[in-house]
């Protein structure tokens, strides 16, 4: 009790002889300023004035690595608590709500950090700044909140285990790993998460939550002279802990020979994984070793991916390198289906395996991986609230002027460095794969150790590139947007509207969407639609699938073409000055595509596969079967939902000359699509007319409307036997469409009831904060604007045993809702998150694209109904939303469907 006054005392007291020290600048590397203050918290500034929003994100030098024995899952289990509450701000999770915006906390190896998105204001970022100063020194972590989260974290453990794939990773891991904790998942072990008490975890968080272990960053938009006065009001007064933090000291030794791990579990598909140990982040050899990655595993280009994707044995390879501040490693995983002959993937795999210290590594495959890893680094760089967040890996691995270096090590290797790390580090004895084989004369490898004194040497004299141009400001209001908006019905019939708005980086943002068809010409041809979506970046008359994929590389594009429903969704994300040639290549795409045989095939058994894997996976049958008990279209209609079996006969029967003929009612003839940025708009018309001008079609559009079917009260339960968590989905249908009077009246009651804020709900503070019975419990709704076949739901993930009482919960505060109503309270709290994430959403250049621009363009919809939303929301009373509440929250009309393994005894 002394110690907790004595906390209080400092935290308030102490203010008064720390606030008056400003923060010091340190220096600048490409954009982001680094300031310190004298108690040792470092500071990041990245402004973007193009941003409306601004991210807060704090990031503790405490992860998984830190855990000592009894400790496992401690960090993780510490992130969950410190969105409780604070001695000084009260309810963390309430306050997140009542403001809207985003947030979130995530935890791993080297590091934990909490972050938050709102708009763009003083108050936004100096309440930010203050609750997180607060939560560091003044976290409450009662024992009766630790109480209720044991079930909430060990939920988010069950529902991991449900994925073969991450299971076979953690086992794999372990076994690669005696001795250091990268061999222990950061979400713990379930035994310690629920035996740690709160006194023990209020240890680990004096610990390491002080200023002398975080990094605070600021991205976005923000007045930079009041942000240091904030953080000098609110960490400065927090004094320098007298405690001193030892430096964590276990190093893995060389691994004396290959392991390996059988895992036996439920599942649907078949998998192969090898992990070896490499590099830490800093070390010199990082980049190569990330280079060979993509030189193995790129699709489909890669070394492996061709032995055994198109080798018929699997069908898919990826591989993942993290950045971890101790010599770390690289994860391969093979997928394989059930048909395969896992015997006979295996040994082609290990054989590739063994190749790799002598491959004949050429230029192009060099060159090809160096500009995917700088296009992806780029485009990071580019996105302000995306850098803001992703920089927690860089510092936690141990400096983030690492990420820098880490580029000019890519951008300066060599086809010897690749040489070098294919030799030093792939060999079998330093892998972990499976079955142990003992080696009387194994070679060992033993990563460098990157001590914090050479991470110092590497960077303190690093200054980086030249930064760029500043970004002009926009304002991201209806009015503006309207103002700067350039629409224009071409000549062929397409409709387009481009926003004239600088994107950080000069970049482009566009989304076009082509309807087609009619009822007729899409009966039946669901698996059809589904394959043509993976065929369309296959192959054209003059590129290959691989040829496609490393022109949009070098042309740091992002391209994607899918098929949904009736539409053809084209999206582009590049910069303005290959924004042209990008356009280029996917008017080749539409017009000259050749629909390979041999990717056919490989694009039938993908999904194929995707479909077993997820045949007894909870979560894909609760939501992706609740459509078989809300509506009763016929077999074959465009809206019928297919079991798995059903899906797979189907794709059994497909054949490439149906791919090929349905491809053909599309074009641009009905489209229409959106772009955002500071091409002028004439420019960008241009170069739309040459895209798309000449690809049209002589199938008539006509739009197929869904019909409406009343829904009646019904439990229907799925078991998926051991699978450690059960999910459950409930959906009603009703009438309305979002010109109705009682719409934003249902847009608050749903708000209010399962969807709204940050945990905020009625839900979510049932199922989550008061019983700890959910990981993760709300609500939805669907209401169109251009027909009245709506529907609204709830969601629940849960552990097994739980069932009975999450359906007990979710039906009382349905019926809660319906007979009872709503607060004055909780519709003040809910207009204000909702506004709140509006004004977010008008912050987000994907939304004002893909959304707000492409509806106007599609659906007649003004912009000003936007504001006119808002103004209705604002308008509304406690008694036209509790009139709604009680008309359509019927559990007269809910069904459930909940899928879990729910015959499992304890």
């Amino acid at each position: 009790m002394k110690k907790a006054l004595f906390t209080i005392f400092l935290s308030l007291g102490m203010m008064i002889s720390y606030a008056q020290k400003a923060p010091e600048y340190v220096g600048s590397v490409e954009g982001i300023k680094e300031y310190k203050l004298d108690n040792g918290l470092k500071i990041l500034l990245i402004q973007d004035p193009s941003q409306s929003n601004v991210v807060v994100n704090i990031t503790y030098h405490v992860g998984s690595r830190h855990e000592g024995y009894g400790e496992k899952g401690m960090a993780h289990l510490l992130e969950h608590m410190l969105f409780k509450s604070t001695k000084n701000l009260g309810d963390i999770k309430k306050m997140l709500s009542d403001k809207g915006g985003r947030a979130n906390g995530t935890t791993w190896y080297d590091r934990t950090n909490y972050y938050e998105i709102f708009p763009s204001s003083d108050e936004n970022l100096k309440w930010s700044i203050e609750m997180e100063a607060d939560r560091m020194i003044n976290a409450t972590i009662l024992q009766e909140d630790l109480d209720k989260e044991f079930s909430v974290v060990r939920n988010e453990f069950e529902i991991g285990e449900n994925n073969p794939d991450g299971v076979l990773m953690e086992r794999v891991l372990s076994s690669a790993y005696l001795w250091h904790n990268y061999g222990n998942s950061t979400i713990g072990s379930k035994e310690d998460i629920e035996r740690v008490k709160a006194d023990r975890l209020r240890l680990f968080y004096e610990k390491y939550y002080q200023p002398d272990n975080a990094t605070l960053i600021i991205g976005g938009k923000f007045d930079e002279k009041k942000a240091l006065e904030y953080i000098s009001t609110y960490f400065g007064s927090i004094p320098r802990p007298t405690r001193k933090l030892d430096k964590t000291y276990t190093v893995e030794p060389a691994q004396d020979g290959e392991r390996f791990v059988e895992l036996r579990r439920a599942g649907d598909v078949q998998i192969l994984a090898a992990a070896y140990h490499t590099a830490a982040f800093a070390d010199k050899d990082f980049a190569a070793i990330d280079a060979l990655n993509e030189i193995l595993t790129a699709d489909p280009s890669g070394t492996l991916y061709k032995a055994l994707v198109d080798g018929g044995k699997a069908t898919s390879v990826y591989g993942w390198n993290p950045n971890l501040r101790d010599p770390g490693f690289l994860f391969l995983s093979v997928t394989v289906p059930k048909d395969k002959n896992l015997e006979e993937a295996r040994s082609i795999f290990i054989s590739e395996l063994n190749k790799i210290p002598s491959l004949n590594f050429t230029q192009q495959d060099l060159d090809r991986a160096k500009t995917k890893i700088i296009k992806n680094i780029e485009n990071l760089k580019n996105n302000t609230l995306g850098l803001s967040i992703n920089l927690t890996e860089i510092i936690g691995a141990g400096d983030y002027r690492l990420l820098f270096l880490y580029r000019d090590a890519v951008e300066n290797l060599t086809l010897d460095d690749i040489k070098r790390v294919a030799t030093k580090y792939f060999l079998p004895s330093n892998r972990t794969v499976g079955t142990f084989i003992p080696e009387k004369e194994a070679v060992r490898v033993k990563p460098t150790e990157i001590s914090d004194e050479k991470i110092v040497e590497l960077t303190q004299n690093y200054k980086g590139k030249a930064e760029e141009e500043e970004i002009a400001e926009f304002e991201t209001s209806i009015s503006n947007i309207k103002k700067n908006l350039y629409t224009k019905n071409l000549p062929f019939g397409m409709k387009i509207g481009v926003l004239n708005k600088p994107v950080k980086g000069k970049k482009v943002i566009a989304n076009f969407r082509f309807p087609a068809g009619n009822l007729e010409s899409l009966q039946g041809k669901n698996e059809i639609s589904t394959v043509l979506s993976q065929l369309l970046l296959a192959g054209t008359t003059s590129k290959s699938k691989e040829q496609i994929k490393d022109q949009l590389d070098q042309l740091r594009a992002s391209v994607s073409l899918y098929t949904s429903g009736q539409f053809l969704v084209v999206s582009v994300n590049t910069y303005e000055n290959t924004f042209e040639a990008t356009m280029q290549l996917v008017n080749e795409l539409l017009t000259q595509s050749t629909f390979p045989e041999a990717e056919f095939k490989k694009a039938v058994q993908e999904i194929k596969t995707g479909i077993e894997a997820s045949r007894n996976d909870p979560q894909s049958i609760a939501m992706g079967q609740i459509g078989r008990y809300t509506n009763n279209y016929p077999k074959g209609h465009p809206f019928y939902t297919s079991t798995p079996d059903e899906q797979i006969e189907a794709l059994n029967k497909v054949t490439l000359a149906q791919v090929k003929e349905l491809f053909k009612i599309w074009g641009s003839n009905y489209g229409f699509g959106s772009v955002v940025c500071a091409i002028p708009a004439d420019k960008v018309e241009a170069i739309v007319n040459k895209t798309f001008g000449k690809w049209t079609t002589n199938v008539k559009y006509s739009k197929i409307y869904p019909e409406y079917f009343p829904t009646k009260a019904k439990v229907q339960e799925v078991i998926t036997p051991d699978k450690e968590n059960g999910v459950l989905v409930g959906q009603l249908n009703y009438q309305m469409d979002r010109k109705s009077s009682e719409y934003p009246a249902f847009v608050m009651a749903d708000a209010m009831l399962g969807s709204g804020g940050f945990m905020g709900d009625r839900i979510s503070q049932r199922l989550r904060e008061k019983e700890g019975i959910s990981y993760g419990a709300g609500s939805f709704n669907s209401v169109p604007y251009d027909h009245k076949v709506a529907s609204w739901g709830s969601y629940a993930f849960f552990n097994p045993k739980f069932k009975d009482k999450v359906i007990a919960a979710l039906t009382e505060e349905i019926t809660k809702a319906q007979s009872s109503g709503f607060t004055q309270e909780e519709l003040d709290a809910n207009k204000t998150s909702w506004l709140s994430a509006r004004k977010t959403n008008l912050g987000q250049d994907g939304y004002l694209s893909s959304t707000l621009i492409n509806n106007l363009l599609y659906l007649g919809i003004p912009l000003e109904d936007y504001d006119e939303l808002e103004g209705k929301v604002k308008a509304l009373t406690l008694d036209e939303v509790n009139a709604v509440a009680k008309k359509y929250f019927s559990m007269d009309k809910l069904v459930f469907l909940i899928a879990g393994d729910f015959n499992k005894k304890d």
